[in-house]
């Protein structure tokens, strides 16, 4: 089932790479999350990356990748295959956006594959809002719909 996590992380290694030139400006020295430039800057890359991420349709490739391996992922999970579809469905990654992530959250757990010779990872936090996809050497947070929140913990159970 390596192979199923390995699409999926593929794919958001994609998204990231679409991004990686946005996200390798540096945020002002010595500011801080309370600083307004910082907030600003923060504000402009991340509403760049969204931008570059949604033109580039990587969301929908994810999301189409996932809903292929349904059987696969019922497999992998124990799940039923309806089960797996409603899963997919509720993740809704055409909502998910590039943010910032709380100074207060927390990681929860971390898991990794390969894909196309594309090392990621996923990292998720005791707020359910947010994961960190890192590939390429390159990390994005990504804030996450409610009705997504619940299955992350399935992302796991892939690899």
């Amino acid at each position: 089932m390596k192979k199923v996590l390995g699409v999926f992380l593929g794919l958001i290694a994609l998204l990231i790479a679409g991004s990686v030139a946005l996200l390798m400006a540096p945020s002002p020295s010595g500011g801080s999350a309370s600083d307004p430039v910082s907030s600003l800057v923060s504000d402009v890359k991340n509403n760049a990356a969204n931008a570059a991420i949604d033109a580039s349709g990587i969301k929908s490739n994810v999301q189409d990748a996932l809903a292929a391996n349904s059987e696969a992922i019922a497999n992998a999970t124990g799940l039923s295959t309806a089960q797996v579809e409603e899963a997919v469905a509720s993740l809704n990654i055409d909502s998910w956006k590039a943010s910032s992530l709380p100074a207060e959250a927390s990681p929860t757990g971390s898991f990794g594959g390969t894909y196309g010779g594309v090392e990621a990872s996923v990292t998720t936090y005791d707020n359910p809002g947010y994961v960190t996809v890192e590939a390429y050497g390159q990390r994005i947070t990504l804030t996450v719909p409610e009705s997504a929140q619940q299955y992350l913990p399935l992302l796991g159970s892939l690899q």
